[in-house]
């Protein structure tokens, strides 16, 4: 009951992500317009970023739409989830969770059906309690997973032993709510290690950041190189992240190989979404 109440629409989720990103890259290899729909069930938006005080109370809507010819039913549930010193997240009933949300949410309705081409809108309640509790960042997940009926199988060469199981593919999507209430620090995201890394046939460079405040931070990650010879600069992919108190986290970010080999200053940034404020890392490393 346990695997299949948090376990599977978690790995549901994770099929999704993979799906889409799929469906994206093959639209724009054989040229599709972007202007064309595309046919699929979409939720928006994918994440809240919530700043409300203590006793304050809030309505959000979250939108499904079931752009496809068949009807669709989804159950709608909140969880809390933790998180270890390096990421790895563990999911957990409503109130269980060490920084939990999910016992001040409520939401209505908790099942959606919708019809071909039909379009609906899920609303959660949050209400920040008036007590010291609600000083402190809180977060948890809503999953909105298909519901879909077990079909029966009548197997060939049946006999008494015969037990038939049956596999219903189906998917889930994860709303993240991150809360933090004005007196939380959100800046306080510091570098614990920047290093350049050449083994196993790649080139990447690491920064490995830790969230040493009281409250979630959103920031933009990027690294800059510089050819010290040429004077040739280069961006690096741009990520952006969530960082939970406590949490450490890892960056990769891959060199490509159409960089030329030579000496190089790599600076490191972490961009705050909320702050003037930047932290930043410098190295010299060479390419060879």
């Amino acid at each position: 009951m346990y695997l299949k109440n948090y376990y599977t629409p978690l790995v549901a989720l994770l099929f999704l992500c993979i799906t889409v990103s799929a469906q994206k890259k093959d639209t724009k290899e054989v040229g599709i317009s972007s202007t064309k729909k595309t046919s699929g069930v979409s939720v928006s938006p994918a994440h809240f970023h919530l700043n409300l005080k203590q006793g304050q109370s809030k309505v959000y809507d979250i939108t499904i739409n079931n752009d496809t010819p068949a009807t669709k039913s989804f159950d709608v549930n909140m969880y809390d989830f933790n998180m270890n010193g390096r990421g790895q997240s563990s999911f957990l009933p409503v109130g269980e969770g060490e920084y939990s949300l999910s016992e001040w949410v409520n939401i209505s309705p908790t099942f959606v059906e919708l019809k071909p081409f039909e379009k609906k809108k899920i609303q959660f309640t949050v209400t920040i309690p008036n007590t010291e509790a609600g000083k402190k960042a809180a977060w948890s997940i809503i999953m909105i997973e298909q519901q879909e009926a077990r079909k029966s199988l009548d197997p060939n060469n049946k006999t008494d032993n015969t037990v038939a199981l049956g596999v219903v593919p189906t998917f889930a999507f994860g709303v993240f709510v991150y809360q933090n209430p004005p007196n939380v620090e959100l800046n306080q995201v510091e570098f614990v290690d920047f290093v350049y890394d050449d083994t196993n046939d790649s080139k990447r460079i690491s920064i490995v950041a830790q969230n040493k405040g009281d409250g979630i931070s959103y920031c933009t990650s990027y690294i800059d190189l510089t050819n010290l010879k040429t004077g040739d600069q280069q961006r690096l992919k741009v990520k952006k992240f969530t960082i939970l108190p406590g949490l450490i986290r890892d960056f990769v970010f891959e060199i490509p190989d159409s960089i030329k080999k030579g000496d190089y200053i790599a600076v490191g940034v972490l961009d705050f979404e909320n702050s003037e404020e930047i932290q930043a890392a410098k190295m010299e490393f060479s390419i060879n």
